[in-house]
């Protein structure tokens, strides 16, 4: 018996999802057939720049007072008309006080519509749009600005900033335009998955697949102490809320699904619970606005600068590469960094980059860990045993005074000894060793107390090397 001929399912027509300003009131343009087709095209490589270009298009058309139909008449029959009226409006825009760069963003919409209909059309507006003339006033937060931001932010407000300020990440890498999906646990390899989330190293590594990524090209970067801190709360308070922790979570998610039946904490059901890109920016734009001092501006990227600028200071101190800290904010560091960092990391790459980065916390961090506040302390404890105080003598000194601690090193070692000690980098030890000078203790991976050969040494007081990992660093 013949098999029946089975008719092929008929495929859903291509329907916008209209989410808050996606296509706004402009979606009704797309019930014209060129509208439609031109905006179906661009939304195969980029749904957010097709819906950008039609919200462009559709403010232009209402401004001159067009429609789709007759701005393609006028450009092909009287493109002379059509110029003037583009001219018109570029000049009313302008006498409102809007900048040519923001007049120019405007005909962006009809170029594309035009280039992608293949109508001729060169009658577009002179403008001299300065690039960046509408950031003249912003500048990075300090430390201490962006630490005040931080205490206005709610938890899940802090663990985004902090993604943004610490790790690098675009907010698009954190959510998407129609939260169809962003970061996710699984992508966050050191988090472990125990009754309590926990990270089995610090700094953490964050992988930002290609789909997230402005260049297509998956990139590793890191998470801080203080970020994994306020990360594990944020994760316990979701755990206690009664949802089910999986590396396919979102590491950032919106409220629970409303009208979910949730008999129980045990069984509540949960959406896939992305963020849009646009809560993602609304979540810390008003703490940002509350804080900023008078005269300066301040958007949600700035927290993506303030990584920057911080990670450049940090090179500048010698404490992580060119580009390694390229690489760490996604960035396309060109030949040399391709070859270098823009493979697959090994383990000793891997090592390398984490130290490395560890080296950058305290630029990054808004407050001061426990080690860092006691870094004085340490330096002066390897002066006074370095002059041959005991651990009894020293227990009784002010070790944060350091002028004074320096003077009594001076009195120990004698009126006619000029005891000096300094901090140098580490690629500044050998030549000092070469030059006499002693080496006293290491201060993390970074750095190093020398002594000067001036100094008269007692025997047996040298500081013990297999103690200079308890030193960290200093920041900055």
């Amino acid at each position: 018996m013949a098999k029946r001929a089975t008719k092929p399912p008929t495929q859903a027509p291509f329907e916008p999802v209209d989410k808050g300003r996606v296509v706004g009131r402009h979606k009704q343009l797309l019930s014209h057939p060129k509208v439609r087709a031109w905006w179906e095209a661009r939304s195969l490589r980029s749904r957010m720049s097709a819906d950008q270009y039609l919200r462009q298009f559709g403010m232009l058309l209402e401004r001159i007072n067009l429609d789709p139909e007759r701005v393609v008449a006028l450009a092909k029959k009287d493109p002379d008309r059509l110029r003037t009226l583009l001219i018109r409006d570029a000049a009313t825009l302008k006498a409102a006080g809007r900048l040519d760069s923001y007049v120019s963003k405007y005909f962006e919409g009809l170029k594309a519509f035009f280039r992608f209909h293949h109508v001729p059309f060169d009658g577009y507006p002179s403008l001299s749009p300065i690039k960046g003339a509408s950031l003249t006033t912003e500048r990075v937060p300090t430390q201490e600005e962006l630490g005040t931001v931080l205490d206005k932010l709610s938890l899940r407000g802090r663990v985004i900033a902090l993604f943004m300020a610490h790790s690098g990440v675009r907010p698009g890498v954190l959510g998407s335009y129609l939260a169809e999906g962003g970061l996710s646990l699984g992508d966050l390899p050191d988090l472990k998955f125990d009754t309590t989330p926990s990270f089995a190293e610090s700094p953490f590594v964050i992988r930002v697949p290609a789909r997230l990524s402005k260049t297509r090209v998956m990139y590793t970067t890191f998470g801080s102490s203080q970020l994994s801190t306020a990360f594990l709360a944020y994760l316990g308070e979701r755990k206690n809320s009664g949802e089910q922790l999986t590396p396919q979570s979102p590491v950032v998610t919106a409220n629970p699904t409303r009208g979910v039946a949730q008999k129980s904490r045990e069984t509540a059901t949960y959406s896939r619970g992305f963020l849009t890109t646009k809560t993602v920016m609304e979540e810390i734009r008003s703490s940002l606005d509350s804080t900023v001092p008078q005269g300066v501006r301040w958007r949600p990227y700035v927290l993506r600068a303030y990584c920057s600028t911080r990670l450049m200071m940090a090179e500048g101190a010698g404490k992580i590469t060119r580009d390694l800290r390229e690489a760490i904010l996604g960035h396309d560091g060109g030949v040399a960094a391709r070859y270098n960092v823009g493979k697959p990391w090994g383990e000793d790459l891997m090592k390398e980059a984490r130290a490395a980065y560890l080296r950058c916390e305290p630029f990054l961090m808004t407050i001061r860990t426990k080690e860092q506040e006691n870094v004085p302390q340490q330096v002066a404890i390897a002066m006074l045993k370095l002059a041959g105080f005991s651990e009894e003598e020293i227990g009784k000194m002010d070790l944060d005074d350091l002028a004074a601690v320096r003077d009594q090193v001076r009195e120990r070692l004698g009126a006619s000894a000029t005891p000096h000690q300094v901090v140098v980098s580490m690629s500044e030890v050998a030549q000092r060793l070469a030059e006499g000078w002693q080496f006293v203790a290491a201060i993390n991976t970074g750095q190093a107390v020398l002594s000067s050969p001036a100094n008269r040494i007692r025997p047996g007081s040298e500081f013990p090397l297999e103690q200079a990992h308890l030193f960290p660093s200093q920041s900055g």
